[in-house]
């Protein structure tokens, strides 16, 4: 099937404005966990300076994520949970936490209960979040967990690894195909 060539160009156009997007420049790529996620098959992370966003529903039992690096890095994460009336009053706690594990231990606890959750609107997908703790720190190569839970391991969430914005072509697609998706499933009251 042959396109005008004002079609062509027309896709090929958006395509680079897509990429060239402060927004999308911004953005964490989004992986649906939903409930795929247990201490017995945790989520594998295998690029922990990719920015990241793990979008995970705990349904009885908390969430584990193995965060592998074979040379040192920024290890960053932050819990995220979705704002279903972000026009309503603001909700200043909320009760999903995480924690990091590494080979000597716990290397950062934090209880959502105990955090002050702040709005946040995400341009890339026109979402509103709540952003709870986020930890940081330079790590040594090797495995690390993270653990997603609450005191009713129940609720959605977003859990977003690393920090460094990385979009190839197709992983733009990806995302834009994912994003419709979480509008139906993460977001929905």
């Amino acid at each position: 099937m042959d396109f005008p060539r004002y079609i062509v160009i027309f896709i090929a156009a958006s395509c680079l404005l897509a990429l060239a997007s402060p927004e999308v420049l911004h953005a964490h790529r989004p992986v649906i966990v939903k409930g795929r996620s247990s201490k017995e098959t945790p989520v594998v992370v295998t690029e922990p300076e990719i920015s990241w966003a793990y979008y995970g529903e705990l349904g009885g039992a908390p969430h584990y994520y193995t965060i592998a690096s074979p040379k040192p890095f920024t290890l960053y994460a932050n819990i995220l949970v979705p704002d279903p009336d972000p026009k309503g009053e603001a909700v200043r706690s909320h009760d999903m936490s995480f924690e990091v594990l590494g080979d000597g231990g716990v290397l950062f606890s934090s209880e959502g209960v105990d955090h002050e959750w702040r709005r946040f609107y995400e341009p890339y997908g026109r979402d509103h979040y709540y952003v709870g703790p986020e930890f940081e720190t330079n790590a040594e190569a090797g495995a690390y967990t993270v653990r997603v839970y609450n005191t009713a391991n129940s609720g959605r969430y977003a859990l977003a690894i690393g920090k460094t914005e990385k979009f190839t072509f197709f992983s733009l697609i990806g995302a834009v195909i994912k994003a419709s998706s979480l509008d139906r499933w993460f977001f929905k009251k």
